[in-house]
């Protein structure tokens, strides 16, 4: 009994971990993207609670993050603020200075 109230418990904090590893990498892999593309820019929109990264070359929509039909695109886009999109190579910058912050982990051994 003890077994079965663990196993329920572990797979929602599973799944939990997974969502933000998810969400995590669909960032960064938008970051990388924008930043290959001129004048890249990131805009972050909410679907069905999951957050998706539209990446921006200009004004033009390149893809998004995780992927979804671009039929969706209208639609998700809707009631967004696109002066809200950022700028990759800021958020790039952003995320090198937080990494400069962090302390270095390294193995004992």
């Amino acid at each position: 009994m003890a077994f079965e109230a663990v196993k329920h418990g572990r797979e929602p904090a599973q799944q939990a971990v997974q969502a933000a590893l998810a969400k995590r990498s669909a960032r960064k892999k938008a970051i990388e993207h924008a930043l290959t593309v001129r004048d890249g820019s990131l805009l972050k929109v909410i679907k069905d609670g999951q957050a998706v990264f539209f990446v921006f070359s200009g004004d033009a929509i390149v893809t998004t993050y995780p992927p979804v039909p671009q039929s969706t695109y209208p639609e998700l886009l809707r009631h967004a603020d696109l002066d809200r999109r950022e700028s990759a190579v800021v958020l790039a910058a952003r995320k090198s200075k937080l990494a400069e912050r962090l302390p270095r982990l390294g193995r004992k051994g």
